[in-house]
């Protein structure tokens, strides 16, 4: 390829002063690498763009300089199939209408019948045909031309390439055409609660101190040395021993005491209905030894602590009465050690009663667990090392089933050897989770009382259709829990975590959406504005446990708005429109730190600035397809810190108990004058503005990297527009070409911005509207806002 150094440019300018664009080309063999172009987001060159139904054609043109190229082919690797195919491209004379710059060359693309994910990049030649190469040496010139960053900014424009890299390809996602989420997801507003730590609603299922724990014995409320009075609103005490209150090496077993039935009274109390809540996801309830329950001992048993099957329908019951949906979550990728199926500490006896402190072990092991004889009915549920070591064995390999051969371990998950991995493939496990209907756990508390599940690890249990289509593990759950002939349900939500790009499960036939982990890390990258401290690089870049550069997140740099902009977009083309409408778009969970403690560090240590924050985020989620969620007490700021050890570690500090105004102690207080009166208010426009909640998407309706102001618009039913400023000062955006599909707006339309209350009109197909630095305009079309 030509020479493109800086030595060059007053040599090109000069001859380009003088000699015909088309000149520059023409049989050198050499791909002129200047005028090519690809972009994904644009209709000229990907026709539809985005996702596509199975069946489809998707039109692909790339553009070249004007009579300089011989040949374009596209590389196309089916996903599922794991094949590839080439398919030339022609000249695309009907688009061409540029006889002087640009060539553009074409192919109709079939995308197949079956879901899949195609991935594809563009291969270029100049081979001087037609005449004398004049130079390369007279040999043929091949480039490439892919994706520039399939990460974090895929999709778009790409990179010319010297060399082929696979990598580097555009991606288009091919959906089964039936795809269906519930319409409830769709409009819904989500709270996840952490169950332990949400409402103590009834004293006597308190997990006592000194229960039995892994072997050990646990404590309450951070432990009598710390909180002796045992009050509900006080500090986690830190099992790293970094910070105070310290507690070393007590994480899972402190125990604070919210159950169940302090979530029931929440719910008649009216909290939920007055923070506009319809979609309740509660972490593990099932039997566990631990606080988070995120290793279950007994799918089809209600932790005691938590309460009893009658506690889990009155539950159900009024969450239903107040029109709210229930999600349960599904940890089936592992179970306990301590578990009626593995029994590492043999205490339960073969008709699954348990003993309190092991006593089983003292009378010989019946046999009953996987982990105590070879003969057990589990015992094909797990994976045992014979002579090949299994990864990420238990305890590093430490955690041992005895006898049975000595020294033999078991693959757990992450290798905590209290999490010993299930074997999807299994027909008992199967059993277990979806096929053997009301006796299995998912068909059965759906029939019971839930709506839907979130799937924990999901990605580990079944890697997607793509990676292996004959794991039909998530297949089968779905239609388990679908079958209402079974559940009573058809419409139940199957919800994936995955924390990177999670389209191979998002096809049709496994998950209808994720936990938006990709949306939350381009909110971050908006919010960020300047850091300092532990964790921060120059100022520029923040790292803690979650986000950083080795994870799937990547660290948090601030985005300009033509970044944000293709950080929106490469999701909205990466995913099915029926699964973009039901993502779960979280700020923060029980494995992030809380967002206050996260908006401070990326806004120079600055609380109040967290705050302000706070309410911009919720200004954006609740504009945005996908159901805005509140980890439990974002609403009123809830937020202990993270803890410094190398990285900002999350876990357990952002499980604080919530700082309810009756609850003993006064750790944590509750923001209910500002952080709760706006996310209520936020809640009430997207309920009461149709396209907020279920309205098509139309992104960079203003991307101005200069004034720091981006814009999209939602429409259907009514027309929203969404202004974001996220410079330090006041700017006005403008919104143009509002008279035009698909806004439609006529002169005088009324738009009311939800925020400040502000009426303004559109003018010629024109709206301007002043935004306040680092905040947001919300315009919606008044005749259609349902007040």
């Amino acid at each position: 390829s030509p020479y493109r150094g800086p030595g060059a440019i007053f040599l090109l300018l000069l001859w380009a002063a003088f000699v015909p664009a088309s000149w520059g080309a023409g049989p050198d063999c050499e791909v002129w690498w200047n005028d090519v172009l690809h972009d994904t987001f644009s209709g000229d060159y990907r026709e539809p763009g985005g996702a596509v139904p199975a069946g489809s054609t998707v039109r692909l043109r790339l553009r070249v300089t004007q009579g300089d190229v011989t040949s374009v082919r596209v590389r196309v690797w089916d996903d599922r199939t794991d094949t590839e195919i080439f398919h030339a491209l022609s000249w695309d004379e009907a688009f061409d209408t540029d006889p002087v710059n640009y060539d553009w060359w074409s192919v109709d693309l079939p995308v197949g019948d079956l879901p899949t994910i195609l991935y594809y990049f563009f291969e270029i030649s100049d081979d001087g045909s037609g005449g004398s190469c004049t130079g390369n040496g007279g040999q043929k010139d091949t480039d490439y031309y892919g994706d520039d960053d399939p990460n974090f900014r895929g999709g778009g424009t790409g990179r010319m390439l010297e060399e082929r890299d696979d990598f580097a390809s555009f991606q288009i996602t091919v959906y089964d055409p039936a795809f269906s989420v519930p319409e409830w997801m769709r409009r819904g507003v989500v709270y996840q609660v952490f169950v332990d730590r949400f409402r103590d609603g009834d004293p006597t299922n308190d997990t006592p101190a000194g229960t039995f724990h892994y072997g050990g014995g646990t404590i309450q409320r951070s432990g009598p040395e710390n909180n002796p009075e045992g009050a509900w609103n006080y500090p986690i005490c830190d099992p790293r021993g970094l910070v105070a209150p310290a507690c070393v090496d007590r994480w899972s077993d402190n125990f604070y005491g919210g159950d169940l039935a302090g979530i029931t009274a929440k719910i008649d109390q009216g909290y939920f209905d007055n923070l506009g809540v319809d979609l309740l996801y509660l972490t593990p309830i099932f039997s566990s030894p631990s606080n988070h329950k995120y290793d279950t001992a007994d799918y089809l048993a209600i932790d005691a602590a938590f309460g009893t099957r009658d506690d889990f329908l009155a539950l159900a019951t009024a969450a239903h009465a107040h029109g709210m949906r229930l999600i349960l979550d599904g940890v089936f990728n592992h179970s306990s050690s301590d578990s009626r199926y593995f029994d590492y500490y043999c205490r339960y006896a073969a008709d699954g009663t348990r003993s309190s402190e092991g006593e089983n072990c003292l009378t010989g092991k019946d046999g009953s667990g996987a982990c105590e004889a070879t003969g057990s009915p589990q015992r094909s549920w797990y994976f045992f090392s014979d002579t090949d070591p299994v990864p990420n064995p238990g305890g590093g390999g430490a955690a041992l089933c005895e006898d049975i051969p000595p020294g033999r371990t078991y693959e757990a998950w992450a290798g905590y050897g209290s999490l010993p991995k299930l074997r999807s493939a299994d027909p008992g496990v199967r059993d277990l989770i979806w096929a053997d209907g009301l006796s299995s756990a998912g068909p059965y508390w759906t029939e019971q009382g839930a709506d839907g599940w979130r799937l924990d690890v999901g990605g580990e249990v079944d890697c997607g259709v793509t990676c292996e289509p004959d794991n039909d593990f998530w297949e089968g759950f779905r239609a388990a829990v679908r079958d209402a002939a079974v559940t009573g349900k058809s419409d139940v939500l199957v919800l994936g975590e995955e924390w990177g790009d999670a389209s191979r499960w998002l096809l049709g036939d496994e998950w209808d959406a994720v936990m938006n982990y990709r949306l939350r890390s381009a909110l971050l990258g908006w919010m960020f504005t300047g850091c300092a401290g532990p964790g921060c690089s120059g100022g520029t870049v923040f790292e803690d446990n979650d986000s950083n550069d080795q994870s799937p997140l990547g660290a948090i740099r601030a985005l300009a708005p033509s970044d944000f902009d293709a950080r929106l977009r490469m999701i909205a083309e990466d995913y099915p429109p029926p699964a973009l409408e039901a993502m779960m778009n979280l700020a923060g969970s029980h494995d992030t730190n809380r967002l206050r403690f996260l908006l401070g560090k990326i806004n120079g240590d600055d609380d109040l600035a967290a705050r302000r924050r706070t309410k911009e985020w919720w200004n954006i989620v609740f504009s945005y397809p996908g159901a805005p969620t509140f980890y439990y007490g974002d609403e009123v700021g809830l937020s202990q810190d993270g803890v410094w050890d190398g990285r900002w570690q999350d876990d357990p500090y952002n499980r604080a108990p919530f700082p309810w105004d009756d609850a003993s102690g006064n750790a944590f207080s509750a923001d209910t004058e500002e952080l709760l009166a706006h996310a209520r208010k936020l809640a009430s426009l997207r309920h009461g503005f149709p396209a907020l909640a279920r309205g098509g998407i139309h992104h960079g309706l203003i991307v101005d990297d200069d004034a720091g102001l981006y814009g999209f618009g939602r429409t259907g039913p009514g027309v929203a527009l969404i202004a974001l400023n996220r410079s330090g000062s006041m700017q006005t955006a403008v919104f143009e070409g509002l008279d035009a599909p698909p806004f439609d707006l006529p002169d005088g339309t009324a738009m009311l911005d939800g925020l400040s209350g502000t009426t303004y009109l559109v003018s010629a197909g024109t709206l301007s509207v002043p935004v306040e630095g680092r905040w947001a305009a919300i315009l919606l079309e008044e005749s259609v806002l349902d007040t």
